[in-house]
Parts: C-alpha cells; sequence; structure tokens
C-alpha cells in the first residue's frame, strides 16, 4: 500500500509540474499564432502596393507614366510603414 501512496503522490506532483508547463506553451503558441499573423498582415499589405504598382506600370503609355506610377510606389510603399524595419516589432523581444 505504501509504494501505492508513493506513486500516486508522484503522479499528482508531476501534474502539478505539467500544468504551468501546458500553460506556457499555450502562450507560447498564442504569441507565436499573433504574430504569424501581424507578418502575414504586412505580407498582404506590402504585395497589395506592388499589385497596384505592377498595374500602373502595365497600363503606362509613356515615360511621364511610368515615372508616375514610380512615385506612386515610393509613397504607398513610404506611407504603409511597415518597410521601415524600425517600425517593425523583434518577435524575440516581449
Amino acid at each position: 500500500m505504501n509504494v501505492t501512496k508513493s506513486m500516486l503522490l508522484a503522479v499528482i506532483y508531476s501534474l502539478g509540474l505539467a500544468v504551468p508547463a501546458l500553460a506556457i506553451a499555450d502562450s507560447d503558441d498564442a504569441a507565436f499564432q499573433a504574430e504569424k499573423e501581424r507578418q502575414i498582415a504586412i505580407v498582404l499589405e506590402k504585395v497589395q502596393i506592388a499589385q497596384r504598382n505592377l498595374s500602373c506600370v502595365q497600363s503606362a503609355q509613356d515615360h511621364a507614366a511610368l515615372k508616375a506610377c514610380d512615385e506612386a510606389f515610393k509613397q504607398s510603399h513610404d506611407d504603409s510603414g511597415n518597410t521601415n524595419k524600425k517600425n517593425q516589432k523583434d518577435p524575440k523581444e516581449k
């Protein structure tokens, strides 16, 4: 009976240690998912900007139109704020 109690106590103790570890893992998973979604949004925004630029360039009829496309691309690229490395959060920082 003593061995059974010892085993039971060991299992209960192990579960006590495992529950906080699982909570940390869930928290890390949630943080990972949030960071992943943030980065996906940034990439999608950049793709939309690039697609608008491509459409503009494809429809350009002369050098002035190409220059206007380039200026518009630069402006939207700067306005997005996501191209500036200082504005991006380091995923390793918490």
